[in-house]
């Protein structure tokens, strides 16, 4: 019988652990791939961090459109208050104002989602959703995201559970036409 109860808990505790969800790091030379999507195109994009700090800078390429580089501020991962979706100009070093991020939303904001279940992106009002109706997965494991919905009902996005670089997993009906669908990370 102690047998039995030993064999039973130990399956418990490794489904457990074995359904877990992870927390990616994001660092240097990490390359994220999404799927870009606007005016009913799909196209990959990849996110090249080159180093993250001040400033953090990363390269993009979106097959068909063009490669190019970001250049965003530690005050801007710090308390940017909106995120800068359009696809840059190809060959150029986008230099994001202090107040914009991208591919991710500010340590503040996502302060404010982890403790009032709210925040507010390019003038635009989130809560988190009450059901969760996407599982976000990279290697067939689940991401710790949070889900938000617009307030306004026009919009969702998906931030991972890191307070640390809250990446945007996800977005859908994104206000200005444009959505990221993450794919992977290495």
């Amino acid at each position: 019988m102690k047998k039995l109860a030993f064999i039973m808990t130990a399956m418990a505790l490794g489904a457990t652990a074995f359904a877990q969800k992870i927390v990616p790091k994001i660092k240097s030379n990490s390359v994220i791939n999404y799927v870009y999507s606007s005016d009913g195109q799909s196209l990959p994009m990849v996110l090249t961090f080159n180093s993250l700090g001040n400033p953090t800078k990363m390269d993009w390429s979106i097959d068909g459109y063009g490669q190019g580089s970001y250049e965003m501020s530690a005050k801007a991962l710090e308390s940017g208050k909106g995120m800068d979706f359009k696809a840059p100009e190809p060959d150029v070093l986008t230099k994001l104002p202090d107040y914009k991020t991208v591919a991710c939303i500010s340590k503040n904001a996502f302060n404010n989602l982890v403790k009032t279940k709210e925040f507010e992106y390019n003038d635009i009002k989130y809560s988190v959703a009450a059901t969760d109706t996407a599982d976000i997965k990279i290697n067939n494991q689940a991401l710790d995201v949070i889900h938000a919905v617009a307030t306004n009902g026009k919009g969702e996005m998906w931030v991972l559970n890191n307070p640390d670089f809250p990446l945007i997993c996800r977005t859908k009906n994104n206000a200005d036409g444009t959505d990221l669908n993450l794919v992977s990370i290495q």
